[in-house]
């Protein structure tokens, strides 16, 4: 067996990405031998082509039986931007769900099992769930302790500095703190591995500027408590933007929870607001509400998925901003 990467021959022959393999098999002769007694040889040649990228979903919601499995409501409006789709593995005749006043704008909804209610885009139903795109990825290792720097800021308030790294028992960060995460190029891979949950009610959240490569908050709840989940919420006068990390193998993702976790990640949009990656949660219930208009991650991969509020969110899908996937495909 000869292994070619890149290819040396045929239509894709010097190109990355693609890999050619030529398999010799030596025949034995039988009634041929009266021709000679070499054995004959036979060759099979064949070219695949192995990516990583962006899956072109917006949304996925994982769970295969539930009712409203995808549930709108509300008088805002929810817009999947970059031509990306909204995907419903949940067989059930009611899987996805809008009511009220608001609206879900899709370049499609691919439904395993039914609708109800109005969805502004093409609807298909009866369409074959899809598998969790992500689950080849490794749960990631955890780091080394981050560390945690605190200062007062002048008439109320606290200025958290954080490090990437391991978090045991954070604080609740309330209106009138800052929270400032140092980014990949810190060390620890740009992760923050918080054992225990992380709840942000009106603070602002907002990355060092003195690094680079983005972040990714992984959630591990030690006990079932619901209050072992991620909790986001903006206020009026707040800045809340968080970019996903930009290289390794988690690229693309912002937030992730611990596969076999079932709490709620709960994230609500005000002031400015701008949350630029992948929520991966794939046993549990992504809840995002606005209010205003707000960019509230670039994908989402969860269990349940609750839409509401009453402002204007967008889910702003593109390749390069998720969750990288494998795509292997034989071409020749």
């Amino acid at each position: 067996m000869t292994v070619n990467i890149p290819p040396k021959s045929g239509p894709f022959t010097g190109m990355l990405d693609y890999a050619e393999v030529i398999i010799t098999y030596f025949q034995p002769r039988y009634f041929s031998t009266v021709y000679g007694t070499q054995k004959i040889p036979i060759t099979a040649r064949a070219v695949a082509r192995g990516k990583s990228g962006g899956s072109g979903d917006g949304v996925i919601v994982l769970d295969p039986t539930a009712q409203y499995s995808l549930d709108a409501g509300g008088n805002g409006g929810v817009t999947v931007t970059g031509g990306a789709r909204m995907i419903v593995d949940s067989n059930n005749a009611a899987a996805a769900r809008t009511q009220g006043g608001g609206s879900l704008t899709a370049s499609a909804f691919d439904v395993t099992g039914g609708t109800v209610g109005t969805f502004n885009g093409p609807v298909y139903t009866g369409v074959p769930p899809i598998p969790d795109p992500l689950a080849y990825l490794p749960q990631p290792t955890q780091p080394l302790n981050g560390t945690m720097t605190k200062k007062n800021i002048p008439g109320g308030g606290t200025h958290y500095f954080l490090t990437p790294g391991t978090y045991n028992n954070l604080p609740n960060f309330t209106n009138g703190d800052v929270v400032t995460f140092q980014q990949a190029s810190a060390g620890n891979g740009g992760i923050y591995y918080i054992n225990g949950g992380f709840v942000s009610n009106g603070a602002n959240l907002i990355m060092d500027s003195t690094t680079s490569g983005g972040m990714m908050i992984y959630n591990n709840p030690t006990n079932s408590s619901n209050s072992q989940g991620i909790s986001i919420a903006g206020n009026s006068t707040g800045t809340v933007i968080l970019s996903a990390l930009s290289n390794g193998p988690y690229a693309g993702i912002l937030f992730w929870q611990n596969r076999t976790a079932g709490q709620t990640m709960s994230v609500t949009g005000n002031g400015v607001f701008s949350l630029t990656g992948t929520f991966y949660l794939a046993n549990a219930q992504l809840s995002v509400t606005g209010n205003g208009n707000a960019t509230i991650g670039s994908q989402y991969i969860s269990r349940f998925l609750y839409l509401g509020g009453g402002g204007n969110t967008l889910i702003n899908y593109t390749d390069k901003g998720t969750a990288r996937v494998r795509i292997i495909t034989l071409v020749e």
